[in-house]
């Protein structure tokens, strides 16, 4: 009986997964930077505002985005703090529509590794970020009961090794 109600709940996520739309997400809008700003810059905006990545426009369309990643990367490879983030940014990112689905978004993020995907509008415009803590938190609005009647991992792991 438990394998069945699992496997049910399986079933109607996927389904809402794949009926949910990544436009019905409240969406991190991030700053926009040009490519022409410098890497310094751009690691003290996400640092100031704690967030995890810009995206960088040119005349208002999307042409890379610079993630925590890159900013490791660069500062590894000793990469000058005036540099432009042309130099360090992702190029031609990876990208989802508000029109996509939730499921599609998360396959994106899962296949290339991604913590965070560009959402582009109609017109190929920036409307934010799709990220795996707002998956997360739709997935807890969804499913409330599931979530919090989990049992945390240190209340499920043995305190005292068992002897035999």
């Amino acid at each position: 009986m438990a394998a069945m109600t699992e496997r049910s709940g399986e079933v109607q996520l996927r389904a809402l997964l794949q009926s949910a739309q990544v436009g019905q997400l409240t969406l991190k809008v991030r700053h926009q930077l040009a490519p022409s700003d410098s890497f310094g810059s751009a690691m003290a905006l996400m640092r100031n505002r704690s967030h995890g990545c810009a995206l960088v426009c040119q005349d208002g369309a999307l042409v890379g985005i610079v993630t925590e990643r890159d900013i490791l990367h660069g500062l590894h490879s000793g990469i000058d703090l005036d540099a432009p983030l042309e130099s360090v940014m992702t190029s031609n990112p990876v990208t989802v529509t508000s029109r996509d689905s939730l499921f599609d978004a998360i396959a994106l993020m899962d296949s290339g590794g991604y913590r965070r995907l560009p959402v582009l509008d109609d017109t190929g415009c920036p409307e934010g970020v799709v990220d795996v803590k707002t998956v997360t938190g739709f997935l807890v609005e969804h499913y409330a009961d599931a979530v919090h009647n989990q049992a945390s991992q240190a209340q499920v792991t043995a305190r005292n090794p068992e002897g035999a």
